[in-house]
């Protein structure tokens, strides 16, 4: 097997969450176009269908599903129709998210609605479709599980108490994953700093990114090389790993 070959994906199904515009979306294209099949997941109906017809434009394979992460249901009939379409899921990308404030708020501004949402969606999601999956991802003798960070997992950035809080949550649920999984499964995280489509940031964010050793903000599509690794054979020896995508935030900013 060449080098670029151990980066693709043919014959490996993955499921993507919160596939909307942004990382969810540029992942999602970089999987098909190496091979795999992918089934897109958001709340927007709209979105992820027009995602999944230019996949199959472009010669993929890709099926969208409407499904809203924070419920146990949803997730169990995501997992169904991804299995009933394509088999065996081996890639699981958890990019939904919520939780994040405005950051001119003060620390304590979340209430009780966004600490439930968030861990709802940042941990308990990330657990129920794992839990579902890798039965059949060992069965498969393949599987790597991605989940998404923050760079308020590391360091308080405030008043993100219940996003970072929580994504630091998932960051050592993805080690227990790591170690309970092992070996047929594998299980990294990828840790983005400010991005955003185009690479354009709201202006309050912009004294955070002016520190960054890459001093500007992140565009989606950045992340797109560590979530290939991650998914491919290429990391067939990585697991209960972080790969930062931050502009070196949290190595030279904290």
């Amino acid at each position: 097997m060449s080098v670029l070959d151990r980066f693709r994906l043919d014959g490996l199904t993955a499921v993507i969450t919160g596939a909307g515009p942004g990382i969810g979306s540029h992942v999602a294209r970089a999987f098909a176009e190496v091979g795999a099949k992918v089934v897109v997941s958001a709340r927007t109906q709209d979105r992820i269908e027009a995602l999944a017809g230019e996949i199959r434009d472009a010669g993929g394979e890709a099926l969208a599903v409407v499904a809203d992460v924070s419920r146990e249901a949803d997730l169990m009939r995501l997992a169904d129709t991804a299995e009933q379409a394509f088999g065996p899921v081996h890639i699981l990308f958890n990019n939904a998210a919520v939780g994040s404030i405005g950051i001119d708020l003060e620390p304590f501004a979340g209430d009780n609605d966004i600490w439930e949402q968030a861990v709802a969606v940042n941990l308990m999601a990330p657990y129920r479709l794992a839990k579902r999956f890798v039965p059949g991802m060992k069965a498969a003798g393949y599987g790597s599980i991605i989940n998404l960070l923050t760079c308020a997992a590391f360091h308080p950035i405030q008043p993100q108490m219940a996003y970072g809080s929580t994504k630091a949550g998932l960051h050592m649920l993805t080690r227990y994953m790591a170690r309970g999984a092992a070996p047929e499964v594998r299980a990294n995280c990828i840790c983005p700093g400010s991005m955003s489509p185009d690479g354009e940031i709201k202006p309050a964010f912009a004294p955070h990114v002016a520190k960054n050793a890459i001093p500007r903000a992140g565009r989606a599509d950045e992340v797109t090389g560590a979530a290939l690794l991650l998914a491919s054979p290429a990391s067939s020896y990585t697991t209960g790993q972080v790969i930062f995508c931050e502009g070196g935030r949290i190595n030279t900013l904290y």
